[in-house]
């Protein structure tokens, strides 16, 4: 069967930086079916000399040259040569996973929708988030109910990129010329031709926010204008197209017009003295009113010009954001310190009644590093395991408030762990403080780490944050500091002196996961977006051109981070399983991810592991370098002969009685503190 053909808008100006990582991705995508349509907007940098260049290598990219004339200008001149069935437009500064055309075409090949969307990521130097969650892994919804979860500018918003349209269905020049905010303009009337739209829960599309490019985050008299004018224009096309939607309109107006007001007034554009006559009259008039009545005043509010509904606005912000910050301050504390209450009861309640020997368990993560919760639950394996006649207390990273209630029921004969991971030193600042912190209040206790990697920079924070470790560990006075690799322990044995410091696996190695059985095929990528990537645009492209060349499109990316936090034991553990499983029916994986590594020995698949900034592949890899499946990459040119290598290995199956010892003496060393 033929596959529809996906027209790709990218339009281009002055992105020399970012260019490469966007078209790389698109390049290489699993689909092949692809005109990519790039469309230089005047660019003043070297931005059209490498679109020139990437279409010489691959003849389905389109390069036209144009005056300068904004965004809309050039997604309007782009969709005039646009041939494809199907439609997405990207920005040259972002990029999109391997995967995400062929997804979302097979959404569109299996139900009847007219668009299609996914979740996005947002990458700020290195540090990526899911922007929203929702719970369905496909939510269909009619043109009603898009409207409406638009207006509620959540889990969907009105970004034109992220989504995939029916060409036919864009009408000519839908993007309004002159204006920014062009894409809350559009939108309503690229969902007016839609009968249904299918919102995906996977995030496939990296929004970068970390080169200054947003215009909402620039504040200026033009931008404040215009994003005025497309909340009116996109609203009031709303109304007119579902008229039960007035109420939920009005709501969203009052809030949006609020935080507009907002900006204005922050950036010192709009000077308040002038409106003070008017706001004190109305402030009077409100004083003898239930704050109640502003969601009703939304229709009159938005009936003024910018000019006339100053000074309501900047009323409404003194009013909520100023004068009564000090109310609002005391309900957050109020109804923080009640959830605390209330959770400190519960846990004091499930942990510390009775007389139980308890092993606690501080830093346990609630994020959603895959890799960190696997070693989670392998250290509640270890623990059941070998300390059976101990109660598991576990203390999440974010419950500090649990530590004090804790170090009250703690004796000497109960054992105090730090969760185990690549966090202790300068890579992830917040968490190794956190860590720290918790540690430090039981100095007189019997405590352990964990393994964990050590990584401190050579500069004056690494050198402080070393101080800081060096300090809390020597005064604990029944301490055992366990490190998964070896550099770590050798960093351990000269500058933690008088520290005790053992070489053990990592905690990941234990598990024992179950894979379903099938005939593997095709290749998975698990490849990092965060501050730790170490790959270079020109490195990957050489991976994606080896991968292509094996697997043809029989490929997919995913990764062990989901990029979402607050997530419970349950949500967990079924991430990983669908992991495991994906990687179960996969010939081979390849990836930068320590636990990548750990999770393609756990479930006994050839992978091809790349290094990154810490040292803590190298270390582990040591673990399990006698099982002859895992293979240690240093040299990326030489990548397709070890993946002939990788794919001609028979018998895969993953070989750790030394790790199983390597536990077992664990447990007595602490048995023995």
């Amino acid at each position: 069967m033929t596959e529809p053909l996906v027209s790709v808008i990218i339009p281009v100006y002055n992105v020399e930086k970012y260019l490469d990582k966007c078209l790389t991705t698109v390049v290489y995508q699993n689909y092949n079916n692809l005109q990519i349509i790039l469309v230089d907007d005047g660019s003043t940098d070297n931005s059209l000399s490498i679109c020139k260049h990437w279409s010489i290598k691959d003849e389905r990219i389109e390069v036209y040259s144009k005056k300068n004339g904004g965004l809309s200008d050039a997604r309007n001149y782009g969709l005039r040569y646009a041939k494809g069935e199907y439609v997405s437009f990207i920005d040259s500064d972002d990029w999109i996973s391997l995967n995400m055309i062929s997804k979302m075409v097979n959404v569109f090949s299996e139900n009847d929708v007219d668009m299609v969307t996914c979740q996005f990521i947002t990458v700020n130097n290195g540090d990526a988030k899911l922007f929203s969650y929702q719970d369905k892994k496909l939510n269909i919804v009619d043109r009603k109910e898009m409207f409406k979860l638009l207006l509620e500018d959540n889990n969907m918003t009105s970004h034109v990129w992220r989504k995939m349209y029916k060409r036919n269905l864009i009408p000519k020049d839908v993007f309004e010329v002159g204006k920014n905010f062009e894409d809350i303009l559009a939108m309503p009337t690229l969902v007016s031709k839609c009968q249904s739209i299918a919102s995906m829960n996977e995030g496939l599309y990296f929004y970068r926010t970390s080169n200054g490019k947003s215009i909402v985050n620039a504040i200026s008299l033009k931008n404040i204008e215009d994003r005025f004018y497309a909340i009116k224009e996109s609203t009031n096309e709303i109304i007119k197209l579902e008229p039960q939607l007035g109420k939920v309109v009005n709501q969203a107006l009052l809030i949006k017009e609020i935080d507009v007001y907002r900006n204005l007034i922050d950036s010192g554009i709009i000077n308040d003295k002038q409106a003070l006559p008017l706001i004190t009259s109305i402030k009077e008039d409100l004083r003898e009113k239930d704050y109640r009545i502003l969601p009703g005043m939304a229709p009159k509010m938005f009936g003024y010009s910018i000019l006339k509904s100053k000074a309501l606005a900047i009323l409404t912000y003194r009013l909520f954001e100023k004068q009564d910050s000090l109310f609002k301050k005391v309900m957050r504390r109020f109804k923080l310190y009640s959830e605390r209450h209330n959770k400190r009861v519960a846990f004091k309640d499930k942990y510390l009644n009775g007389n139980d020997k308890l092993f606690i368990v501080l830093g346990v993560p609630n994020y959603g590093n895959l890799g960190d919760q696997a070693l989670k639950f392998a250290e509640y394996n270890f623990i059941h395991k070998y300390f059976p006649d101990f109660k598991l207390v576990p203390v999440e990273i974010n419950d500090g408030f649990l530590v004090r209630n804790v170090k009250k029921r703690v004796t000497n004969k109960d054992i105090v762990a730090l969760q185990a991971g690549g966090n202790i030193g300068t890579l992830y600042p917040w968490l190794h403080n956190t860590q720290l912190n918790f540690l430090s209040k039981f100095a007189r206790n019997k405590a352990i780490i964990f393994p964990q990697t050590l990584y401190f920079s050579d500069d004056p924070m690494g050198k402080q944050y070393l101080q800081n470790t060096k300090s809390v560990y020597q005064q604990m006075q029944h301490f055992l500091l366990f490190t998964r690799d070896k550099f770590s322990y050798d960093f351990a044995q000269n500058k933690l002196q008088g520290v005790r410091s053992v070489l053990m696996p990592d905690m990941a190695l234990s598990l024992t996961p179950k894979v379903e059985e099938s005939k593997r095929s095709g290749a998975i990528l698990l490849l990092r977006n965060d501050s730790e990537k170490t790959l270079s645009v020109e490195d990957l492209q050489l991976l994606l051109r080896k991968v292509k060349e094996t697997f043809g499109n029989n490929y997919l990316q995913s990764d062990t981070h989901i990029h979402f936090d607050d997530i419970d034991d349950n949500f967990a553990k079924d991430k990983l399983q669908g992991l495991w499983n994906k990687m179960g029916k996969s010939q081979l994986v390849i990836t930068d991810r320590l636990h990548g590594m750990v999770f393609a020995a756990l479930t006994n698949t050839p992978c091809i592991i790349l290094h990154s900034k810490s040292p803590k592949i190298q270390g582990v890899y040591e673990w399990i370098k006698n099982n002859k499946f895992i293979f240690l990459e240093d040299d990326i040119n030489e990548l397709s002969s070890t993946i002939k290598s990788a794919l001609a290995t028979s018998d895969c199956h993953f070989e750790r009685k030394n790790i199983k010892e390597k536990f077992a003496q664990m447990a007595e060393l602490i048995n023995k503190l």
